[in-house]
């Protein structure tokens, strides 16, 4: 898949696991809060969504991070470990750091959940292409669910049909905003 239709892929993922999981932590908070909490949320998860194609140096999130890219993709096959339930694991690891923090916990739960969201919805989108991944790593057995190309017509479709949900899922919550700010 490409970098854009992963990253629509991250944001949408984003935006749902937002309404089912972050957002009832912070029900009672002022809009403007709200407002911060999910454009955090929502831009972790798009870098998220770019970050398993750490293990290739020309991906946008390599170029982004040479040296990272370098030295991961020099040690591992494209679609491997960063491809893998280890490197969803890691984020978990991540998460359990947080109680050792003094300050900004909920900050760094929401930024690495994110982020997190983001790397799986990767995960998930290039199971369906030809390639597949190494979701078993070290286990080299690559799973694939389909057999899209990279930019052939199935992934464009895929591309279009998460960019019209993210726009339906926006009209969506904005209906239901003015309906519930209109009512008596």
């Amino acid at each position: 898949m490409t970098a854009a239709t992963h990253q629509r892929g991250g944001l949408l993922c984003g935006l749902i696991t937002h309404q089912l999981f972050i957002a009832p932590l912070y029900s009672n908070a002022n809009t403007f809060s709200k407002l911060f909490i999910i454009t955090l949320y929502c831009v972790a998860t798009t870098i998220g969504s770019l970050l398993p194609d750490i293990d290739m140096r020309s991906s946008q999130i390599g170029k982004l991070f040479p040296f990272p890219s370098k030295f991961i993709a020099s040690h591992f096959k494209h679609r491997t470990i960063t491809h893998s339930l280890l490197s969803i694991a890691f984020f978990f690891i991540l998460m359990s750091f947080a109680p050792l923090l003094n300050v900004g916990q909920e900050f760094y739960i929401i930024l690495v959940c994110g982020l997190m969201v983001g790397h799986t919805s990767h995960i998930v989108l290039d199971l369906f292409t030809h390639q597949g991944v190494c979701l078993f790593y070290p286990c080299k057995t690559k799973i694939k669910l389909a057999n899209f190309k990279t930019g052939a017509k199935g992934e464009r479709f895929i591309n279009h049909a998460l960019l019209i949900s993210t726009v339906l899922y926006f009209l969506y919550e904005t209906y239901t905003v003015m309906v519930y700010a209109f009512q008596p």
